[in-house]
């Protein structure tokens, strides 16, 4: 079976979060086309589960969706970080608890028709209390939700849904 060819890549964006860019291809039928694709920082993602199985969400205002949505703590890898020390660190900062047990649940590609973005999730016990470090930019109420109460519509995005559904299975909560 004949592949995609590559024949040309131009950047049309970038900032400090994602970039905007287009590919020609030659398809494997030999057309040629222009596809446009988002390339974006690669991001992780915590449920952070208590003994009592309640777990940390945070509620924030999103204003691509124009909505204020609950999910799990998240954030984006810096330059050369590992994911799990980026889970841990994101889950300090947004919601003033750290981890002293996590276990990776899986890594996928958020939309891999359009972007090449990366996210990591992971499960995370054994909390204890710190200091919560938001960034200038964030604004993030912390919630403590049991486990055996949530929704799937209580939830709007993928990694929160993933995340949750997986903690009520190790937990033994369906």
């Amino acid at each position: 079976m004949k592949k995609f060819e590559e024949l040309e890549s131009r950047e049309i964006f970038r900032n400090e979060h994602m970039q905007v860019y287009s590919k020609k291809l030659r398809l494997p039928n030999e057309r040629v086309v222009d596809w446009t694709f988002t390339g974006r920082r690669d991001a992780v993602g915590v449920v952070a589960v208590f003994e009592d199985n309640s777990i940390l969400l945070v509620k924030q205002y999103r204003p691509a969706v124009k909505i204020e949505t609950l999910e799990i703590p998240a954030g984006l890898l810096e330059s050369g970080e590992c994911p799990m020390e980026a889970a841990l660190r994101e889950l300090e900062e947004e919601t003033g608890y750290r981890a002293t047990k996590i276990e990776k649940i899986c890594e996928y590609f958020s939309s891999p028709g359009i972007s090449d973005g990366k996210f990591y999730l992971y499960y995370a016990e054994n909390l204890i209390k710190t200091e919560q470090h938001l960034d200038e930019d964030e604004f993030v109420e912390v919630e403590r939700r049991a486990l055996k109460d949530l929704t799937l519509d209580q939830l709007s995005d993928g990694k929160s849904i993933i995340g949750v559904e997986f903690a009520k299975r190790k937990r033994g909560i369906l």
